[in-house]
């Protein structure tokens, strides 16, 4: 009995099997993307929530509850508010510049992340320049409100920022300048050898500014500066930048064991730069 002629693949079929290769890796991919893209919009909906949430339940109004805050997450050490924006919101500080870009306030895992102060920072705010990292979302949740600052109108509408600390005190954050910065740790220093490296870095922020602002900044004031990604998607980061003041008292419950006497002193700056 003869046996049946294999019959040989043709180049169409090649072709055609390629093809259903190819449709079914489209297929794959396109899933993943929608599923990704629900995953990231889920994430940053309960994101969203959480600090709203928060905001409502320990900072209500002008009162901060810093010890139920420090139950919850020990690295507390401010809460930052940017009136009628969504900037209400905890702030850390932990030994590195990474965990909090993708976990929230309460350590869980979120792509929105928690505001943070540089590891290199003391997070008393008694340095001659504090920095503090955060998201920015197209949304304008987290710290998204700071890419308004690059209009000059804004500025006029929001010159001060607030920051409530765990001892009991208020700082009134003068907002001074909105520059575009390389995205590289030597761009944003939190140290300086001496009073004039200081005053020279203050210029160079005006000097970049998106507008033009009235506070002046000594050689023997103190700075924070809000870092985020640029609104464009660039390489650099945004700096919002402002002299740091003195309020007083703010309605808030302490952290049994803080003092309000702080010295001021400047630390060794760390080797990371944070991406978010």
């Amino acid at each position: 009995m003869k046996r049946k002629k294999r019959r040989s693949r043709t180049k169409a079929d090649i072709i055609t099997g390629v093809l259903y290769v190819l449709f079914g890796l489209i297929v794959l991919l396109a899933l993943y993307g929608v599923g990704r893209l629900a995953y990231v919009l889920m994430g940053t909906t309960v994101g969203n929530h959480y600090y709203a949430a928060l905001a409502e339940k320990t900072a209500p109004n002008d009162t901060v509850d810093f010890a139920s805050l420090s139950a919850e997450n020990p690295e507390i050490c401010a809460w930052v508010r940017l009136s009628d924006t969504a900037v209400d919101l905890p702030v850390v500080r932990t030994t590195d510049n990474a965990f909090y870009l993708d976990h929230l306030f309460n350590e869980k895992k979120n792509k929105v992340g928690t505001p943070f102060v540089d590891a290199g920072n003391t997070g008393d705010f008694s340095d001659r320049h504090t920095v503090i990292y955060g998201h920015a979302l197209k949304s304008g949740a987290m710290f998204g409100s700071f890419w308004e600052y690059e209009n000059p109108n804004y500025y006029s509408r929001h010159p001060d920022i607030s920051l409530f600390l765990p001892d009991g005190r208020q700082l009134t954050l003068a907002v001074f300048a909105c520059s575009r910065v390389d995205g590289v740790r030597s761009a944003i220093p939190i140290s300086f050898p001496t009073e004039a490296d200081f005053l020279s870095f203050i210029d160079d922020l005006h000097e970049a500014s998106a507008f033009t602002s009235n506070v002046k900044v000594g050689a023997s004031d103190r700075i924070v500066s809000f870092c985020v990604v640029l609104p464009d998607g660039g390489e650099g980061r945004l700096l919002v930048s402002c002299k740091v003041t003195e309020s007083g008292a703010a309605g808030v419950t302490t952290i049994a064991g803080e003092s309000a006497e702080q010295t001021p002193q400047e630390t060794a700056q760390p080797d990371e730069t944070p991406e978010g």
